[in-house]
């Protein structure tokens, strides 16, 4: 999150996303689809890995929970709690996903489940970016404010504070 102050300004953001930047985006969603298949080929059907898995590491519910387990670790358990799902988080309820959980509890469910979220992220990743709005990326109407009822306020331009001086082109 240190990274992010900088990039939000009041009324919009301190620069558009570079030119083919959504494209370039959703083609890496594709080419790690493809990927997540390929790891399921390999590991998931894999005999030696299934044998080296299965049943080992077993962690119950009611123990994940009084061992203060989260995410993949606990949805693997047999819990099917994510904080975006039932704290409404940020804008998660705007995209059309799925909780991600086993009720094995073993090593194998926690790899399954780490698996499927690849899935599910790149599904949120896809929805979002087909909802990025076009247009301009800064609030123009901020400079419609009158900048003649404190004068002594207006002789700096404050959206602009940073480490970095950001420059219109």
């Amino acid at each position: 999150m240190r990274m992010m102050h900088n990039y939000f300004r009041i009324g919009g953001v301190a620069a558009d996303l570079p030119y083919g930047w959504i494209d370039k985006c959703l083609d890496f969603c594709d080419y790690f689809l493809t990927g997540i298949v390929e790891y399921q080929k390999l590991i998931t059907r894999n005999p030696i890995f299934l044998e080296r898995v299965e049943g080992i590491g077993v962690i119950g519910g009611e123990e994940a929970i009084n061992w203060g387990l989260s995410g993949p670790m606990l949805r693997a358990s047999g819990i099917k709690w994510d904080l975006r799902k039932v704290d409404h988080y940020e804008c998660y309820d705007e995209f059309d996903w799925e909780i991600q959980w086993q009720k094995e509890g073993d090593s194998l469910a926690r790899y399954l489940v780490r698996i499927s979220e690849m899935t599910e992220s790149i599904k949120i990743i896809q929805q979002a970016l087909e909802g990025i709005p076009g247009g301009p990326y800064e609030n123009l109407e901020i400079r419609c404010f009158d900048r003649e009822k404190d004068p002594e306020w207006n002789d700096f331009e404050y959206r602009f504070i940073s480490k970095k001086p950001f420059s219109h082109v």
